[in-house]
Parts: structure tokens; sequence; C-alpha cells
């Protein structure tokens, strides 16, 4: 069994699933800090209404982690607006796992 370091969630919105992820996961970096001298492992999952419409290929550059495991599941949520529009609200989870 994995022993997990520290758990953190964030929440953002945006008009797309990109966006709305993006900022989910920086809200969710925003809070998780650990100053350890071990190697880590980060896994970090983003729930988004329609997982096949986030091109997560991006985020490993804006999370800026090297050893990420990156995970899309369903979740979130799409928020109608007037007009036909809609919002995406999107979660994320950052878990980090020592190494070894």
């Amino acid at each position: 069994m994995r022993r997990r370091l520290i758990v953190q969630m964030g929440m953002g919105v945006g008009d797309t699933a990109g966006q709305a992820a993006e900022r989910a996961l920086a809200d969710a970096q925003a809070r998780a800090r650990l100053h350890v001298d071990v190697e880590c492992q980060v896994v970090v999952t983003l729930g988004v209404p329609v997982p096949s419409e986030l091109d997560a290929s991006g985020l490993n550059r804006a999370f800026g982690a090297g050893d990420m495991d990156l995970r899309v599941v369903p979740g979130g949520m799409a928020v109608a607006l007037p007009g036909g529009a809609s919002l995406v609200v999107a979660s994320a989870a950052i878990e980090v796992f020592p190494l070894g």
C-alpha cells in the first residue's frame, strides 16, 4: 500500500474543458505545498463533463512536474447559460506519493 503524503483539491471554471481544467489545476496547486527531500510521484485527477473533449497534453507543462500521472475522468459539470452557451466546471485532485 502506498503512503500518500498530500492530497489537495481545486476547482476551475471556463468556456472550454481545457480552460476549466487548467484553472482547477492551478487552484489546487496554489494550496499544495510540501517541503520534503524525497523523490515523489505526483498523481493528478481531473474531472470534466466530457473527458474526450479535454486535450490534456499541455497540462503537464503547465503543472511543471516531471513524474506526473494524469488521469481524466467524468466529473465537474456543464452550466447552461441563456442563449445556448455554457460554462464548464472542472475539479482537480493532486496527490503526492513518495517513491521507493
